[in-house]
């Protein structure tokens, strides 16, 4: 009876030892349990902070076979980028509103000006194309007058007009060649001195004849002249008479004996100037009578 007794009370002491055994480590498993949680609700909260995710979200967005260290590294790089980018702009949604506005105000503009440019563009092909017509038709005129106009002044003799590029009228030069009587065919430049004011004269009656103008002014043109050609110029002045009145500054005696009319200014006393004026048609009318 003793021997039973003592030994449920041995087995009695040994289940209250196994107990306390047992409530010592569920308390340690409560206490790392409880750490366990503090843990991931911190964890949750970083995730939810800094990445602005659920743990259902990630979970679903985490790949199969993902590489920790490579992650942790590439995560590294991106928070660093992030820094390199300073503190958050809290206006940046209003400047950008602001920017926007701008932007599509000179994109408007800016499509507007590339519309304008185009319609110029198409403008000055036109203008050109008008200009060359306009030119090619008159340099032809002019052309054909020269070559009429050339033989009558130098008594003959013949000259013509070319053009340096034909192709590119816009930027071509013209030429003049001409072949004085008795003389070769040759460039302008080579001629006399008043070969050249002949031939320039030519040309000037040569336009005059295409392109007539109301008024015209010469000054001393047919100074390096001879008689003969001198003569020839002032007559020729009177093929034009009905069409363009000319001023004539000239110290030459055949286009005197030409003119209508002669204006000079003498000093009969020194220092005293005075105007004086002779009507030729007067006086052959004069003589006439």
């Amino acid at each position: 009876m003793d021997e039973t007794v003592n030994a449920l009370d041995t087995s009695v002491s040994y289940a209250i030892e196994h107990k306390s055994e047992l409530t010592d480590n569920k308390n340690q498993v409560d206490i790392v349990q409880s750490r366990l949680d503090v843990s991931i609700d911190h964890l949750l909260d970083y995730l939810s902070e800094e990445y602005t995710m659920s743990y259902e979200e990630a979970k679903l967005n985490q790949p199969e076979d993902i590489d920790r260290e490579s992650t942790q590294k590439r995560v590294k790089l991106l928070k660093r980028g992030i820094e390199e980018l300073g503190p958050v702009n809290l206006a940046s949604i209003d400047e950008y509103d602001r920017v926007a506005e701008r932007h599509d105000f000179l994109a408007t503009q800016q499509k507007d000006l590339l519309e304008a440019k185009e319609k110029l563009y198409d403008t000055m092909d036109q203008m050109d194309t008008e200009v060359k017509r306009r030119f090619y038709e008159t340099f032809s005129q002019v052309k054909e007058q020269f070559s009429l106009v050339f033989p009558r002044m130098f008594g003959g003799g013949k000259a013509e007009l070319k053009l340096t590029d034909p192709n590119d009228l816009l930027q071509s030069g013209i030429e003049i060649i001409a072949q004085p009587p008795g003389k070769k065919l040759q460039s302008l430049s080579l001629l006399s001195g008043g070969e050249r004011a002949l031939t320039a004269l030519s040309l000037l009656f040569a336009i005059l004849q295409v392109k007539p103008i109301p008024f015209c002014i010469l000054d001393e043109a047919e100074a390096a002249l001879d008689e003969a050609n001198v003569t020839r110029f002032g007559r020729y002045l009177h093929e034009f008479a009905a069409d363009t009145q000319f001023i004539v500054i000239t110290h030459r005696k055949g286009t005197m004996e030409e003119a209508d009319s002669l204006y000079g200014v003498t000093m009969r006393e020194k220092g005293v100037s005075r105007l004086v004026s002779v009507h030729l048609q007067d006086i052959e009318e004069s003589i006439a009578k």
